[in-house]
């Protein structure tokens, strides 16, 4: 039930109005002027208004303004018997839902009032996520709640304040890089530098100048000595992304920087001591690297200290809202538009898609929406073919009342082929049935398909 506000100094249209409504289940209150209006609001948590445009003591977008400070959440509705169309504007402009004219229809009013009200239903729900975005602690750019997460989170804050090296695993895009941020400033050696390195994004000739530095004239090009990541990390830590690209020569190297906090500079001669924590992270089995021979044995253990594997988001579904909520908040505010909001259909097709890119491709989405979306609420619409074809209402199939059995089949078959691209194996999967009964429904449904070939003996 939610609380409605009906403004009007005409007592009969006030009346008319309570009446109406009151029947859809509603609190409904009442207030002849601004002022008695404002009193109203402070004693309940007014939800929806209703607000003539002309009152006594105020204009009704006036009023409109003094709700919104002392109920944020709310929505109204402004209502005139006389408004032109720039005052229609003009009050939808300043962030009215709607405006109606006095000769409305009440089963017209009510499903504006029912809509409205679903709208402001949204508004509160994306301020609650908004409120659990404000009070994610000392790894704030963690974002989520559920339990893959919280997994996570709990072996970070064990590990921060240790030295051990640490080794992150997880699929592109799920957030390796924030991980290593979180554990380096919630430990020790936050005051010093965390130095960074993909080395997946270096030639070979060029990362171990990266990473250890090198003297002048070592190499041509180097006209001057330059000192590598491990010596402006000193103190600090270091994060190695993408470890599983090193190459060989420089896995030698590194393994005895972990040894022996040791290194030369390329070409240079003096020994160089460090105080590094080394976090590495990968997205392939390392462990498969070693057995083939691409990664050294010795050198995995070294950064197998600590392992800390990180789900990928379809894994952890209850996170999906907050982490779109950010992102588009972000985007907002990068693009210096209003804040925004998601519709509950947007939501579930988000949360029911299977992002294979993580966070990454979620943080992308949300972008684009954020630029082709017109209004303040991301509809569905808004969002990518290949999301929108995972809304939970394209898994459903409606089935008239007294259809035969056969005609359920045959439905049933037609829409979870179209569900899946026209997948038969798949198809025939999820309907529980196997691949040769597939092809002979669809053949005695008159569907053309192409056999599959026989399997060799």
């Amino acid at each position: 039930m939610s609380v409605i506000l009906v403004v009007d100094d005409d007592a009969p249209t006030r009346e008319a109005l309570e009446s109406g409504l009151k029947k859809m289940g509603h609190e409904l209150h009442t207030a002849g002027t601004g002022v008695a209006a404002l009193d109203e609001v402070r004693r309940h948590a007014v939800d929806l208004a209703i607000i003539d445009l002309k009152l006594p003591d105020m204009e009704g977008t006036e009023l409109f303004g003094a709700l919104r400070i002392l109920r944020p959440e709310a929505i109204a509705i402004m209502i005139s018997g006389h408004a032109t169309v720039d005052e229609a504007v003009s009050a939808l402009k300043r962030g009215i839902y709607d405006f109606i004219t006095k000769d409305f229809r009440m089963h017209e009013l009510r499903k504006v009032v029912t809509k409205a009200l679903e709208t402001q239903q949204l508004l509160v729900e994306n301020q609650r996520l908004r409120e659990a975005l404000q009070d994610r602690g000392p790894t704030g750019r963690l974002i989520g709640r559920g339990a893959a997460l919280l997994k996570v989170l709990h072996l970070v804050n064990l590990v921060a304040p240790m030295k051990s090296t640490v080794l992150l695993s997880g699929e592109s895009g799920v957030g390796k890089e924030l991980v290593a941020e979180a554990i380096h400033y919630q430990s020790p050696r936050r005051p010093k530098p965390l130095v960074k390195l993909n080395c997946g994004a270096l030639p070979e000739g060029l990362i171990e100048s990266e990473l250890f530095g090198h003297e002048k004239g070592s190499f041509t090009g180097a006209t001057q000595q330059r000192k590598g990541r491990f010596e402006l990390a000193d103190g600090g830590t270091i994060f190695l992304d993408e470890i599983s690209e090193m190459p060989p020569a420089t896995q030698v190297k590194l393994l005895r920087v972990l040894q022996e906090g040791e290194f030369e500079r390329v070409g240079g001669t003096q020994t160089l001591k460090v105080d590094v924590r080394v976090i590495a992270a990968t997205n392939v089995d390392l462990e498969a690297a070693v057995a083939a021979g691409r990664f050294r044995k010795d050198l995995f253990y070294r950064l197998n200290v600590i392992h800390i594997p990180l789900p990928p988001l379809r894994e952890r579904k209850e996170d999906i809202s907050l982490l779109a909520l950010h992102f588009l908040d972000k985007f907002c505010m990068e693009n210096n538009r209003l804040a925004m909001g998601f519709t509950q259909e947007a939501l579930a097709a988000l949360k029911n898609y299977s992002w294979p890119g993580n966070v990454r491709e979620l943080q992308n989405v949300v972008e684009r929406a954020v630029a082709l979306c017109e209004g303040n609420m991301v509809q569905l619409e808004d969002l990518p073919d290949e999301i929108r074809r995972h809304s939970p209402e394209d898994d459903k199939i409606i089935i008239p009342v007294g259809s035969s059995l056969e005609e359920i089949e045959h439905l049933a078959i037609i829409q979870t082929l179209k569900k899946t691209g026209g997948d038969k194996e798949l198809t025939a999967r999820l309907l529980g049935i196997g691949l040769a009964t597939l092809y002979r429904r669809l053949k005695e449904m008159q569907v053309e398909v192409k056999e599959p070939e026989p399997e060799e003996t």
